[in-house]
């Protein structure tokens, strides 16, 4: 079969959760004969001005999509992309991460008859930041106005004119709205996505509905969303990890845990962003004034001033900022470290690192949150979200008895290839009267 992938960015130098996922899928399908497309965008500008379809790279063949911003829902009208799906003929489209590119191509494959699967990789159909971190710093339930989904996505913005508004109740509700229309005007948005954000979650939430199979990554993800949809349309997918991480795993085995605070290695790995919570480990550190422990932290700052407060926090501790990690130079990192830690404050769907560690065996201490409790179910390995002082106790209690907690073994990357095609195939047979395809009429 011939399957046209739909994502927010792939090429490029983007290498995080979702692009990982689509190399993982990808690849797979190749190597089982089928053929491969996948339309990207570019929300960081990394490329050159490029129209829809324009040719990004030949392995696996990616094209572009051109990305709008945050206020994207529907992007790109059907009608403006029937013609590529026709040009490219595919038996299946899969849309992968809909955020700054929208959900116009859900529309558009039901006009050219081609059967849609949708993955939800994050909450974004539920959240405009797909954390669904509150900026009062709480967990989100997703049901609020879209007033105050302005007022979050603006809490990490530096100006002093945004935030001056808190200040003033009456301001706070009629202000934002204001921003919210001036930079979306200024930013020449489509006017009539401009108003469909102002009901986002009712539109997201008819576009699954519109999707001939909806995958899920977890379920924690599954029961935020697959309420209102109809279930034989639901599966739940894990993410695969290939072989070269369960290789590393024995190469692990026999490895001694360290003893003394001093000789360990301690890492973390994702967006320094606050709700990943990377501050939560260097303030435990401090808290047991383990000064010599080493601490790598890989990833790549989102705000210049929280990437600031990090490194006023590593003053006095012995912290290396290794920056953005290539996919492939995780590996080695993991195999360097003696526990991984994961301080999320806000919900994972499905947190790829914890995957990576539990196949190469490295042992992971956790933040008990869904998505995260989902996959790390030992007691041994969870602490309060939020909490430097039980993330220090848990530190604390791993190192009197260092045993090799990390939970079970992850699905590999060839049951997830197979179990997704198993998905395309029931797709196919559910479509009456001829095969649906991208052709349609000449």
């Amino acid at each position: 079969m011939r399957v046209l992938f739909a994502t927010m960015q792939f090429g490029r130098g983007y290498a995080q959760g979702t692009e990982r996922y689509l190399d993982v899928l990808a690849a797979g399908l190749q190597a089982r004969g089928h053929e491969v497309v996948i339309l990207a965008g570019d929300p960081e500008h990394r490329g050159p001005p490029r129209r829809l379809g324009d040719p990004i790279q030949s392995q696996p063949r990616t094209l572009h999509y051109p990305t709008r911003d945050w206020t994207a829902v529907r992007g790109l009208p059907a009608e403006v992309l029937v013609p590529l799906l026709r040009r490219e003929r595919p038996d299946i489209v899969h849309l992968a991460n809909p955020a700054h590119i929208g959900v116009g191509l859900i529309p558009a494959a039901k006009l050219a008859r081609v059967p849609l699967v949708i993955t939800v990789v994050d909450f974004w159909w539920l959240c405009p930041k797909h954390t669904l971190w509150h900026c009062a710093q709480r967990i989100c339930t997703g049901d609020v106005p879209w007033t105050t989904c302005v007022r979050c996505l603006d809490a990490g913005d530096p100006r002093p004119a945004i935030h001056a508004p808190a200040r003033w109740p009456l301001a706070r509700h009629v202000l934002p709205p204001a921003f919210y229309f001036i930079r979306a005007w200024r930013r020449r948005a489509a006017f009539d996505d401009v108003l469909r954000w102002t009901h986002r979650r009712g539109v997201l939430a008819a576009a699954l509905r519109a999707a001939d199979a909806v995958i899920f990554l977890s379920d924690t993800a599954r029961r935020r969303l697959a309420g209102h949809l109809e279930p034989t349309r639901v599966h739940t997918i894990t993410v695969g990890m290939e072989p070269r991480w369960f290789t590393l795993r024995h190469t692990r085995a026999a490895r001694p845990a360290p003893k003394d605070p001093a000789e360990l290695v301690l890492g973390f790995a994702g967006a320094l962003a606050e709700h990943k919570g990377p501050h939560l480990l260097l303030e435990a550190l401090h808290q047991l004034r383990w000064h010599a422990t080493r601490v790598r932290i890989a990833g790549g700052a989102l705000d210049s001033h929280y990437e600031q407060r990090l490194r006023r926090l590593a003053q006095g501790l012995n912290v290396e900022f290794a920056g953005r990690v290539p996919t492939e130079h995780m590996p080695a990192f993991l195999s360097g470290l003696d526990l991984l830690v994961v301080p999320s404050l806000c919900l994972e769907n499905l947190p790829q690192t914890v995957l990576e560690a539990q196949a190469a065996g490295v042992p992971v201490l956790a933040s008990r949150v869904d998505g995260i409790r989902e996959v790390l179910d030992d007691p041994r390995a969870l602490f309060e979200p939020g909490s430097p002082a039980d993330l220090a106790r848990a530190l604390a209690a791993w190192i009197d008895n260092p045993v090799p907690i990390g939970g079970q073994r992850p699905a590999t990357a060839d049951e997830m290839v197979d179990r997704t095609i198993a998905v395309y195939d029931s797709v196919l047979k559910r479509c009456t009267g001829p095969r649906r395809s991208a052709a349609g009429p000449a």
